[in-house]
């Protein structure tokens, strides 16, 4: 076998080892399908927070992942810098610590680098309002798929009050969080919705 030949050989060699690994590491836990409604009225007002917490168990019976959520009254040591009036955000868990930074965040430079810029997970009231919240994947109800998961934020049962000229205020709400496995979603980080975003009077 000549020098050439051994060379390439190697290489091939270098490069299946490299796809196996790569491909080892993209398998993640599956997971068992969870799912909880948390109720709200006077969501944020007079410095409240709007707390729910969401644990995803895997198959094997380990907590996988976390689900946290809060708005910008939430004052604490965290990951993130929750903010708008309603955020939530996942995290890995390995033996109980977080592992991971927010994965609802997809791969994009302006998530990445960012808690709230074009984030899904975070929502404004104006998002749920009106024709505001028929925009698919970035009104009322919100898909995420990652890492084996299809993440569900849906919201319902909108209250709203007056508190201006053509001002509305957000009195009540309720959030279904929900995870099921998805074998399809297989990126590491949640995937990039291919809808286009609402405009500017959506708050985006």
């Amino acid at each position: 076998m000549t020098d050439r030949v051994m060379g390439m050989t190697w290489i091939v060699s270098i490069i299946a080892t490299l796809s196996v690994a790569r491909s080892v590491s993209m398998v993640w836990p599956e997971v068992l399908p969870v799912h909880r409604t948390f109720a709200f009225v006077h969501p944020g007002q007079n410095g409240a927070d709007t707390p729910a917490s969401l644990f995803v168990i895997s198959v094997d019976g380990d907590t996988a992942y976390k689900m946290d959520c809060h708005n910008g009254n939430y004052d604490d040591d965290s990951e993130i810098n929750f903010s708008g009036d309603f955020q939530c955000a996942l995290f890995a868990l390995q033996r109980g610590v977080k592992a991971s930074a927010n994965l609802l965040a997809d791969s994009s430079r302006d998530q990445q680098t960012s808690d709230w810029l074009f984030n899904r997970g975070r929502i404004l009231a104006i998002q749920l309002w009106g024709q505001c919240g028929t925009y698919a994947e970035y009104g009322l109800v919100r898909h995420f798929r990652v890492r084996g998961m299809r993440v569900t934020l849906e919201f319902g049962n909108l209250r709203w009050s007056t508190v201006g000229p053509d001002k509305s205020q957000l009195d009540q709400f309720t959030v279904d969080l929900s995870v099921v496995a998805d074998s399809s979603a297989n990126s590491e980080t949640a995937q990039v919705v291919e809808v286009s975003r609402p405009p500017r009077g959506c708050g985006w």
